[in-house]
């Protein structure tokens, strides 16, 4: 749809074609619906953000159609039509004021276009209309990259799909620089390979990755590898055909298929078996899939989005995970910070937890005490953000008081997490932010310690030392 169409017969002063020209330039960058109509109601521009709106304003052509509709299968405009207002009962006037639009907007929740403006020439003809979308919310100026794309046939998400769109939530370098990560992975259509500790928030990354990609409109399926066993894995991924086992009493769709014009998120990948992971290669490779029990193969249209919590190297290395297709699916590889490397984040993740599990449990607002809040910054958190869910969601059910302390938070071993003993806290704490300090130079040194040593500011036998306190391999 999107695109500008000549107007046959105009002849138009050139001070208006320019406004016209620059009015199409602007549409053409923003996140918001523009079309431009002629006095007989003939689509003139219509901007890519308009895209969207094919079938559900009758002025608009059938979305797939190349050309705007010719005047002899033009459909009839709704009542009332903002564009159709514009052009009745304005009279032309000349002066400095035939250059300033005056708008007008109705109020029906049914239109899709309730604003309209009027485009004049010098003397105050209207020669064009100009709709755009309801107000409610700014306007956003796109680059290249965000632009409306050509997606596969839409196919419905299930509720859960769509309210699985989630925010990564955090102010911390190290979640900053995974976000930015995930605005330039989301543009591309390869394959992402997400690692991190188990509890760090792997499958919200990928939802993210989806819900920003151009395929957020398809289905966003999940697969728990490590949860089935191969012959069932296989099938429910692939599906199977009648006979294929015993049980198989009818053909299956398998979750590739369902996953069509979407995204697949194989979780745990690493729990897999090397048998599997030559098919799941074939299936990378080919982009197709081949049914339990079938010689018929199908073509699918589907990013595979795969995450696990061990280390793939030693994986490769220890021929526990095939190399080919470790390098096909780490094409973009992500590694989601442990909660210990993002401290500064735990204020931020706690209120909105709590929020969330006081909504849920219909509980009023609850807040920290300053020692509670202290306690959790320095715990050593070894389950991560899933950990931190789940321990303010069993405070919010069982604390009594709006706020909540030290004792509330660690109930089962108080003086552990006592406020006299937050100095051990401490002391843990420090220990894991060093920990967390050396892995991430040895990241950046691709795992040259003498290198490493200088990013740490340490010489190299102290480096061996720590590497020996901490366990780190």
């Amino acid at each position: 749809m999107a695109g500008s169409f000549v107007y046959q017969g105009s002849d138009l002063h050139a001070s208006l074609d320019a406004r016209i020209e620059g009015l199409k330039f602007l549409a053409h960058h923003l996140d918001e619906p523009v079309v431009i109509f002629n006095p007989q109601m003939e689509l003139v521009y219509a901007n890519p953000s308009a895209e969207r709106l094919a079938g559900s304003c009758p002025l608009l052509y059938s979305a797939g159609k190349e050309n705007p509709l010719s005047p002899h299968d033009q459909m009839e405009h709704c009542e009332p039509c903002p564009g159709k207002h514009v052009f009745e009962g304005i009279e032309p006037f000349s002066g400095i004021t035939s250059l300033l639009p005056s708008s007008t907007t109705i109020e029906s929740p049914a239109c899709p276009l309730p604003r309209a403006v009027p485009l004049r020439d010098g003397e105050g003809f209207v020669h064009f209309a100009v709709l755009m979308g309801p107000r409610g919310r700014e306007s956003v100026v796109l680059g290249p990259e965000d632009m409306v794309q050509p997606l596969p046939p839409r196919k419905e998400c299930s509720p859960s799909d769509r309210s699985a769109k989630k925010e990564i939530i955090g102010d911390s370098a190290p979640i900053q620089r995974l976000v930015e990560m995930i605005q330039l992975v989301a543009a591309s259509e390869a394959t992402v390979l997400i690692q991190g500790e188990s509890g760090t928030g792997k499958e919200l990354v990928a939802k993210t990755i989806h819900f920003s990609s151009q395929r957020r409109e398809h289905p966003f399926v999940v697969v728990e590898c490590s949860a089935l066993p191969e012959t069932l894995l296989e099938s429910e991924l692939f599906g199977h055909v009648r006979g294929a086992f015993t049980g198989a009493v009818a053909d299956r769709k398998g979750l590739f298929e369902e996953a069509e014009g979407g995204t697949i998120f194989l979780d745990e990948i690493a729990d897999t078996s090397y048998t599997f992971q030559a098919r799941l290669l074939r299936v990378l490779q080919e982009g197709e899939i081949k049914p339990v029990g079938s010689n018929r193969s199908i073509k699918v249209n589907v990013r595979v989005i795969s995450a696990g919590n061990k280390s793939f190297e030693d994986l490769v290395a220890t021929k526990q995970f095939r190399a080919d297709l470790y390098y096909r699916l780490a094409v973009l590889p992500l590694t989601v910070p442990s909660l210990r490397e993002r401290r500064e984040d735990i204020p931020l993740l706690v209120e909105h937890f709590l929020a969330q599990s006081a909504g849920k449990h219909g509980r009023a607002s609850m807040h920290l005490s300053q020692d509670a809040q202290q306690a959790l910054v320095q715990h050593p958190w070894p389950g991560n953000v899933r950990e931190l869910e789940n321990l303010l969601e069993r405070v919010v059910v069982t604390c009594r008081d709006s706020t909540i302390n030290v004792n509330d938070l660690f109930a089962d071993h108080p003086l552990e997490y006592s406020t006299s003993d937050l100095g051990t806290v401490g002391k843990i704490a420090r220990q894991e932010a060093e920990r967390s300090r050396i892995l991430q130079a040895l990241r950046e040194a691709k795992g040259d310690k003498t290198r490493a040593a200088r990013f740490l500011s340490i010489s190299r036998s102290s480096l061996y030392n720590k590497l020996r306190d901490y366990n780190i391999s």
